[in-house]
């Protein structure tokens, strides 16, 4: 009988929804000059952590990564309620949660030595999914995979053990974008450039960030109540992947009158539990205004609107509030 080998063990764990991929763990060396001249946000500025594995695990021999995809789409109906957009990447159980449960589930099963991380470590995620010959990067930063496109979330284990990698198929001789430029083109904000990606008009990047530097940024937030699929969404290497399902109106569009009236209660039980909780109540309640303002239901909107000013405490909201009511009735003429 032939034995299976540690690396078989790790990949039989994979899933119809999943992809594993074997990597060494050594220094990034390429990435140093790239990474002194990047601004990147929510991320150390010690470049040498994020070059250097032995910063997060001093032990560690190899990687072993997992892209979880969380391609969703809605197959209900709409309604006239007042609705924003969330990005699907926020719909469900908080992936930090659900890709370490997948990882732990392989280190605990197989005693592997390591540590995992998911959107929590020093190093650069894509650039470990990319060792582990998960996916190639596109025009749209984004990592594909053969097997399940590029609508998914990554995390990694720094293993102790000695393990081959992950060879490389026919896949990764491609240039996969080399006929396309859908994600540069569909970009609202222009993000996305030829050979660049400007995170500070990035749509995700707007809807987390704390402060909003002008009227342009709230325009082109849009609906989104958090996040952004668009580049996602046009990507032709997304098509025919694998997909879930669901009609639950409230996940894909929420209703803004209940966010906006939402207790702490009510948020820990809901929007805490998902990808979009860590940004906390208010930054979601502030885009729910916002997608207020940029609404064409203007009556029901200011209706809205004039009801949380007269009932929420908190400054900066009340501030928001105002703005978008003065908003819509220049964009009405005042007829409201």
């Amino acid at each position: 009988m032939k034995n299976i080998t540690l690396e078989e063990k790790i990949y039989s764990f994979e899933e119809e929804n999943t992809a594993i991929g074997i990597g060494k763990c050594e220094p990034f060396y390429y990435l140093k000059d790239i990474l002194y001249n990047t601004e990147t946000p929510f991320v150390t500025k010690d470049i040498d952590k994020r070059v250097y594995p032995k910063f997060s695990r001093a032990t560690a021999k190899s990687i072993v990564a997992l892209a979880l995809s969380y391609n969703k789409k809605f197959i209900g109906n709409m309604d006239n309620k007042l609705r924003g957009k969330m990005s699907i990447g926020a719909i469900g159980k908080d992936y930090h949660i659900l890709v370490k449960e997948k990882l732990l589930n392989i280190k605990n099963s197989l005693n592997l030595n390591g540590d995992i991380f998911v959107d929590t470590g020093y190093l650069v995620d894509r650039e470990i999914a990319k060792r582990c010959s998960l996916g190639i990067l596109g025009k749209s930063g984004n990592l594909i995979n053969e097997k399940l496109g590029s609508i998914i979330y990554i995390g990694y284990m720094l293993v102790d053990e000695i393990l081959k990698p992950t060879q490389k198929s026919d896949f990764f001789n491609r240039n996969l974008c080399e006929n396309c430029d859908r994600c540069i083109k569909y970009c609202p904000s222009g993000a996305i450039k030829q050979n660049s990606f400007n995170y500070k008009v990035c749509i995700s990047y707007l809807t987390q960030n704390k402060t909003l530097q002008n009227e342009n940024e709230k325009k082109l937030i849009g609906k989104q109540i958090y996040g952004c699929d668009i580049c996602q969404l046009v990507c032709p290497y997304n098509k025919d992947k694998y997909i879930e399902k669901s009609s639950n109106i409230d996940d894909f569009f929420p209703n803004i009158e209940n966010l906006l009236f939402m207790s702490n209660k009510e948020f820990n039980e809901t929007y805490k539990k998902t990808a979009s909780g860590w940004r906390g109540k208010k930054i979601l309640q502030r885009n729910a205004i916002i997608c207020l303002s940029n609404s064409t239901y203007s009556k029901e909107a200011i209706m809205l609107l004039e009801k949380f000013l007269k009932t929420d405490k908190r400054d900066d909201l009340k501030k928001e509030t105002i703005l978008a009511i003065n908003k819509l009735k220049e964009k009405n003429n005042g007829l409201f």
